[in-house]
């Protein structure tokens, strides 16, 4: 496992570099940026399908459930991915935002509600009125200032509807999600699954710290593939297949 984690250190810190470094090669630069997302969210699917083998795909086990909504979940992602690089690379769409894709990523958000809401419920009889109410309030103070950064730099902007839509769906369904997480990350925190939840909520926010930029970005028209706001994208799917593959150690 620890093999895992440095690898997965390593290649965080190689794609800061690219993208730290890439007014050295411009050119190479929007190609990066079009064709890695569809690898790192299949390497992710790869990783959360190791985990549901773990549970052998039964739908009468009740985590092979919960691990076979996290699988559809991360392939609902890579097929997001794959569709903007299909606008991108083949239809030379620059930004095809909204398009089909947002369509993947925002179904994706389907079953990763249900399977962590099904795994936190499991366990819902350690939780008691004050932990609930802490990761409550986390929930709250975070969805204060991400509300005073997006709301206005969207709504002084004009877009259509559509799109303020997404701009908002995405970071705010991400603080629903993060407040599921961290249920999760209180109740195992001192057990064996500690390390995988603690992932997936680092992994949750790097996905709304991503979200929010790009919310901001596209409405300002100031983001371009190869933007570096694309790392907490890419930082987000390696802390998930992360905590897959770390789950499957430690159950």
């Amino acid at each position: 496992m620890r093999a895992m984690f440095i690898s997965s250190l390593v290649l965080a810190f190689s794609l800061t570099l690219v993208y730290a470094f890439q007014f050295f090669y411009p050119d190479f630069m929007p190609l990066f940026s079009k064709a890695f997302p569809p690898f790192i969210a299949g390497v992710a699917v790869v990783s959360s399908g190791f985990a549901l083998k773990k549970y052998e795909c039964n739908l009468r086990v009740h985590f092979s459930i919960v691990w076979l909504c996290f699988a559809f979940w991360m392939a609902l992602w890579f097929l997001g991915e794959v569709c903007w690089a299909i606008y991108t690379l083949l239809l030379n769409i620059e930004i095809p935002y909204p398009s089909i894709a947002d369509v993947f990523w925002l179904s994706g958000y389907v079953p990763l509600f249900i399977g962590l809401f099904t795994y936190v419920k499991t366990f819902w009889s350690v939780l008691s009125r004050r932990l609930i109410g802490t990761a409550a309030g986390i929930f709250l103070i975070s969805s204060i200032p991400m509300s005073a950064v997006l709301i206005m730099p969207v709504l002084n902007l004009e877009e259509d509807i559509v799109a303020i839509f997404f701009d908002f769906a995405y970071p705010f369904i991400d603080l629903v999600l993060l407040f599921m997480a961290i249920l999760g990350l209180i109740i195992f925190f001192k057990g064996s699954l500690g390390k995988s939840w603690l992932l997936i909520n680092a992994g949750i926010i790097s996905e709304i710290v991503a979200d929010v930029l790009f919310s901001i970005t596209t409405a300002q028209e100031t983001y371009y593939n190869g933007h570096p706001l694309e790392l907490f994208f890419h930082w987000g799917y390696i802390l998930f297949l992360l905590a897959f593959y770390v789950h499957t150690k430690e159950l």
